[in-house]
């Protein structure tokens, strides 16, 4: 019996497999991995699709020796086609170095051996090598155990007595832990706050400087997170989109030093968002390591670490040269940091109990003291899709995939057989999983918002891009020094004059934003089932982007163009079509929809490009759906952010004059202010030249 030591991971599998191929002239043939456990075969030789198949359990399960067999002996039947298993292959598959030749095994999985794998358990196997290869299954599962007795732990009932939360075990004994004392979080502030500054909040923004604070639901899901790690693995913060749950983490994570280092495991799309947004909440010590690559070190003494789901998932691929190149990040890194918490958004990611993902994800759970998942749809098509998160924040609930299936998930007769549908009882499983998850919907939190709710989406620009704004801000900032230093009235050129000076900038950032601005849209179309119309300045940016949402969605719902050379006829024809759909996605000129356009049954907008004019945006959005019919009582705007670009100064300056400007309007008896595009321009030049200063160490 060889030592567990000697397995081989899947990755490793995979890079042998291909090695052989290449090393006996199969340069065209490829390696898959299948993770359906009622599939028996360890390994199959596809001669059509010139594919080896290997069973990515079997290959966790048993040693190097047993895997590299399976291998050979699929080469070998790569090798000699229509052989079957006869002298031939047999001594094809001797020449090649296995062990056995018999005809291809089986090693079929039982109920329970298949349930302990999809609950997360560790499955081990020893092998008997007699005449015959005797598989015997020893499961461990995921659950903490009794410390009195040293039986699983599995919770019967809680309650809350004296200060402390008391659960009784199915073994009759009873955890007792102190309930949290009151954590300031209502006191939590972003760190771009000026410390100086006697903030004079307009709900959670201050009008005199940058700080944000949290809402009060959200700080409500803080304390929630605190109080469910008492008894329990993690806490599950499943808010519908757009109502902030990272900011939730954020705020516990401030609290909870001992919580540090923490691990955040992200879709790679959302990466630098996620990053920007630990810096703005929780300041510059909290700078974190973003893993980019798998050639990566772990660097040590950091409060947070991210990485994508994707970098976590092993491959290997044939570089030009033929050579295997090795993708997806060594987890075995990141387990000896010795992580004490770990966030995992969009959770959604993980919900195949089967999948290398969710495989990696456990391994690191089982690791990490604390886990804390987020995600606006933890499941989506069948209610089995939420074990694996509920596994893994609460193993003593949730200890078994089958148990969860026979009890939370309903099915339905389609006409020939049982199909899995949504969750069974839901008031019954709401109740059970109180302690573990919170989700609020927009409906419950409404009235803690403004009229109109204005977040940003933060994108960081790619190499290329970057060079091109960066040629452009310097052109600008030469032409504007010029003026300056030349004594003249920079405004005397009229805010037109600048706008123009300005238009390469803005064309750039808008092409550079596309990307970003399509993860959004697929975010929102994944986590909700409302429309969204996404508004551009430039044809070209808008016609990229609706190309791409049209063969991405076009089969799914009506995805719809506005421009401005419709005539009134066809704007109508849009108009009425985008507000008798049910979901539908709109791309919109700014300008051409800032009149004589009622948008009334929607309320979600994207401002992809932001506009000189803070009016024009208005007109836009919120203007288009603040219509008569309206339903919702927020109307969300997006502004898609280019780090480091004229789009962050433009932000804070346009947001502390809307709020003046509103404030004005508002009074009784005052004449209406208007936007003096005059001003916004003049700061907003004397911000870019003094951040590009500012950059270049000037």
């Amino acid at each position: 019996m060889e030592n567990n030591s000697e397995r081989m991971s899947r990755n490793e599998a995979v890079s042998y497999c291909h090695a052989r191929l290449m090393e006996l002239g199969l340069k065209d043939w490829h390696v898959r991995l299948n993770t359906d456990m009622t599939k028996g075969f360890l390994g199959l030789c596809s001669h059509k699709d010139k594919a080896i198949i290997l069973s990515a359990q079997h290959i966790d399960i048993h040693d190097k020796k047993m895997v590299k067999n399976t291998i050979n002996h699929e080469v070998a039947h790569a090798l000699t086609p229509s052989h079957g298993h006869d002298s031939i292959w047999q001594a094809k598959a001797k020449e090649l170095g296995c062990y056995d030749t018999s005809a291809c095994s089986a090693l079929s999985f039982s109920a329970e051996a298949i349930d302990a794998i999809r609950s997360g358990a560790t499955l081990e196997v020893e092998v008997e090598e007699t005449i015959i290869r005797t598989p015997k299954f020893k499961v461990t599962r995921l659950q903490e155990k009794c410390a009195k007795c040293g039986k699983v732990a599995v919770e019967k009932e809680n309650w809350e007595a004296f200060g402390f939360k008391h659960t009784r075990l199915e073994c009759g004994h009873i955890i007792s832990k102190a309930l949290p004392k009151q954590t300031p979080y209502e006191d939590f502030i972003s760190a771009d706050a000026d410390p100086k500054c006697k903030h004079k909040w307009n709900h959670t923004f201050c009008t005199e400087c940058n700080a944000k604070k949290p809402y009060k639901f959200q700080v409500d899901g803080m304390r929630f997170i605190e109080k469910a790690f008492l008894s329990n693995k993690g806490a599950g913060v499943f808010d519908e989109m757009g109502l902030g749950k990272t900011i939730q983490a954020f705020g516990y994570l401030k609290y909870h030093p001992e919580d540090y280092p923490c691990l955040w495991i992200v879709k790679s799309g959302i990466m630098f968002q996620t990053f920007k947004q630990s810096l703005i909440w929780l300041g510059m010590d909290h700078v974190g390591q973003v893993v980019r690559t798998s050639k990566d070190p772990v660097m040590p003494g950091l409060k947070h670490y991210f990485i994508s789901y994707d970098m976590l998932v092993p491959k290997t691929r044939k570089g030009k040269d033929g050579k295997l190149i090795q993708q997806g990040f060594d987890i075995n890194k990141l387990i000896a940091r010795g992580f004490k918490s770990m966030v995992l958004d969009e959770c959604q990611l993980v919900k195949n109990p089967d999948s290398t993902r969710t495989q990696q994800v456990r391994r690191l759970a089982k690791e990490i003291p604390h886990i804390i998942p987020l995600s606006g749809t933890p499941w989506k098509n069948r209610g089995s899709e939420f074990f694996s998160v509920l596994n893994m924040i609460a193993p003593v609930k949730f200890s078994s995939y089958a148990n969860f299936q026979q009890r939370w998930v309903d099915y339905y007769w389609d006409g020939y057989k049982n199909k899995e549908a949504g969750i069974r009882n839901v008031p019954a499983f709401k109740e059970y999983v109180k302690e573990i998850i919170i989700r609020r919907e927009y409906d419950e939190v409404m009235d803690q918002f403004p009229d109109v709710n204005r977040t940003l989406y933060y994108t960081e620009l790619d190499k290329d891009d970057q060079k091109e704004y960066d040629e452009t801000v310097s052109d600008f900032v030469k032409w504007w020094n010029s003026k300056v230093i030349g004594g003249e009235d920079v405004m005397a050129f009229g805010s037109d004059n600048i706008m123009a000076k300005l238009a390469r900038m803005r064309h750039v950032l808008g092409l550079a934003k596309i990307p970003a601005t399509v993860e959004y849209v697929d975010e929102f179309v994944e986590d909700t089932d409302r429309k969204l119309c996404i508004f551009v300045h430039h044809q070209d940016v808008g016609a990229l982007l609706y190309d791409e949402l049209q063969t991405k969605y076009g089969k799914d719902m009506p995805v719809l163009k506005l421009t401005s050379d419709l005539d009134a006829g066809k704007r109508f024809q849009l108009q009425e079509q985008f507000n008798a759909s049910k979901r539908a996605l709109l791309v919109a000129s700014t300008l051409a929809a800032g009149e004589g356009l009622n948008l009334q049954t929607c309320s979600d907008a994207v401002l992809m490009e932001r506009q000189w004019n803070p009016a024009n945006e208005d007109q836009a959005a919120p203007g288009r759906f603040k219509r008569i019919g309206q339903q919702a009582k927020v109307i969300n705007v997006v502004c898609i952010t280019g780090h480091g670009t004229v789009d962050d100064h433009l932000h804070q300056i346009v947001e502390r004059k809307r709020y003046h400007f509103h404030k004005g309007m508002n009074k009784e008896g005052t004449n209406a202010p208007s936007w003096n595009v005059n001003d916004i321009m003049k700061e907003l030049g004397d911000a870019i030249a003094r951040d590009w200063r500012k950059r270049k160490g000037a």
